[in-house]
């Protein structure tokens, strides 16, 4: 009787441990998306890249060593955003790299404050899925307030 009692015993452990391991690794891998997904904004709304004329390169590749889409914070650039739109089909994998999302999928879309025209769209979405990140940021295209939506998700 003692023997089955400790071995109920150790088999609820043995489930109340893998449940809180499970819970510890999900949040982990949430703040490590969180921070890349940051970073990630960051780059692109703060900076205008490596080199600061990548746009004018053939493609984006080993040459682009960070990208940024703007000139001044938040103030987009019309020409770095047309390069990451066109480069979207063939150099996906390369601009997750520079801006430090390999184990995450992205997508990004730049629209009018009230969402009802897309200028820009980069990326892939996750349509319904539960573990995405979705925020978004304020920028100016050509002197006009625009709204960032940005969407970092997988992993």
């Amino acid at each position: 009787m003692g023997l089955l009692a400790l071995l109920f015993v150790l088999a609820l452990f043995m489930l109340l441990w893998n449940s809180i391991a499970m819970r510890w690794n999900s949040a982990g891998s949430q703040a490590s998306m969180e921070a890349s997904a940051f970073f990630a904004s960051e780059s692109l709304l703060a900076t205008p890249g490596e080199p600061e004329g990548w746009e004018m390169l053939p493609h984006i590749d080993a040459n682009v060593s960070a990208l940024g889409l703007v000139n001044g914070r938040n103030e987009l650039n019309r020409m770095k955003l047309d390069k990451l739109v066109a480069e979207n089909a063939t150099a996906y994998s390369t601009i997750k790299a520079r801006l430090g999302l390999q184990r995450y999928e992205l997508g990004m879309r730049i629209t009018d404050l009230s969402d009802n025209v897309i200028y820009y769209e980069f990326g892939k979405f996750s349509g319904t899925l539960n573990n995405s990140l979705k925020f978004e940021r304020f920028g100016i295209l050509d002197g006009a307030p625009v709204l960032v939506h940005m969407e970092v998700w997988g992993g």
